[in-house]
């Protein structure tokens, strides 16, 4: 049997189809581009519209699209430290539409303003309306839900177009009878908290009140130049051995440094700074005192903390004990007799597979001068073995 019920409803889940993938440091770049002539002060945390602003959107809006689309918005902040001394980041004119500017601006300079000028519009529209179908069918003991929708008005969709993940469902009755065309088994796992990309970073960051919009793109760019986290095919963050080894050694030895409340506490001190309601000299005391006699104390027992774990291996050239180390490429053996000898090991790009020609070194992942990646003999030069596709490690048969 179905049951089926429509109803209105104000908020739905989408995807947005016209915001355009690039990082926050290129986006820091193409946005100083615009700022000269065409969009307000960019490095601003604030959701504030300016009265002139609101209005110039409000004539914009009913000259272009009628007084249907019109609906006047007032937004509140919901980050913990936003300083809000700038307006939000808006077109200085918007009758300046991204046609008109389609000639003056280069390709990511123009998708940039793209997105500000039709977002500056889409907060100060009415809601889209949907007609929304939810259909229970019974089948003996089991239940089964279908949703779908249908757009009724579009509202600040108008200039805010997206990708809808429901489907439109067909027209049903009551009680009918449906036939079964597919059975489809699916079997789902719980699934661990996603990996974070640069804009789910970000979110994260102005959660928990740690940075501001001007510090957002250094700190993505200096965790990834110091090799402590790397991007994977979705560009998703994923943590590197040497960010492991970083991360534990902080957490040891200046936990209270790390602690997710430090940087957010640090930025409502520098508020009240600014406010006039704490003395610097007297902030600064207060932390750099005890945090330098911690950082002497602690410099003594960290020297040689890049020692991850003994082994019980033996360094080929003079015989002493390997150790297992972490640099900014990872991990890798040394020697324990260094400086007097330098023997290390690659232990990241090691395949473990013993080298079928001189039958002493192992393969290696390695890459060429031109950037290709290749597979060779840990032994070279004196092994000169090359593979061009990554090896298995089976015999041919």
């Amino acid at each position: 049997m179905i049951w089926k019920k429509i109803k209105k409803v104000k908020k739905i889940n989408y995807k947005k189809s016209f915001v355009y993938d690039v990082t926050t440091s290129t986006n820091t770049f193409i946005v100083n581009g615009l700022v000269s002539h065409n969009c307000t002060y960019h490095r601003t945390d604030s959701v504030n519209l300016s009265e002139l602003a609101l209005k110039m959107a409000e004539k914009f809006i009913l000259e272009n699209f009628g007084k249907n689309y019109y609906e006047k918005r007032v937004y509140k902040t919901k980050s913990k430290v936003a300083q809000e001394a700038h307006e939000a980041i808006r077109p200085t004119d918007v009758e300046k539409t991204p046609e008109i500017l389609s000639e003056k601006l280069n390709g990511q300079q123009l998708k940039l303003y793209d997105l500000i000028w039709r977002r500056f519009l889409a907060c100060q529209m009415a809601k889209a309306i949907f007609d929304k179908t939810e259909v229970e069918i019974s089948a003996k003991n089991y239940g089964f839900l279908a949703a779908g929708q249908i757009l009724k008005f579009d509202g600040f969709l108008k200039v805010y177009p997206t990708k809808f993940e429901e489907e439109e469902l067909p027209e049903l009755e009551k009680g009918e009878i449906l036939e079964v065309v597919k059975i489809l088994p699916l079997q789902h796992f719980t699934q661990p908290p996603s990996r974070y990309t640069e804009a789910t970073l970000i979110k994260e960051l102005e959660k928990y009140g740690i940075g501001r919009p001007s510090t957002y793109a250094p700190i993505l760019t200096t965790i990834q130049e110091r090799n402590y986290v790397k991007k994977d095919e979705k560009k998703k963050f994923y943590p590197t051995p040497l960010g492991f080894a970083v991360n534990d050694l902080l957490v040891k030895h200046f936990p209270e440094i790390v602690d997710i409340n430090f940087t957010a506490k640090m930025e409502d001190n520098l508020d009240k700074i600014a406010n006039g309601e704490k003395n610097w000299i007297e902030t600064l005391r207060e932390f750099y005192l005890p945090f330098k006699a911690n950082l002497d104390k602690k410099y003594k027992e960290i020297k040689g903390a890049g020692i991850l774990e003994k082994t019980d291996k033996k360094c080929p050239k003079c015989g002493a004990q390997l150790l297992v180390r972490v640099s900014k490429y990872g991990r890798f053996l040394a020697c324990s007799n260094y400086p007097k000898c330098k023997f290390t090991f690659d232990l990241e790009n090691s395949t473990g597979i013993l080298c079928p020609e001189c039958k002493k070194g192992e393969i290696m992942k390695r890459k060429s001068k031109k950037g290709k990646i290749f597979w060779g003999c840990s032994n070279y030069p004196k092994c000169e073995f090359v593979l061009w596709a990554k090896p298995t490690g089976e015999k041919c048969q």
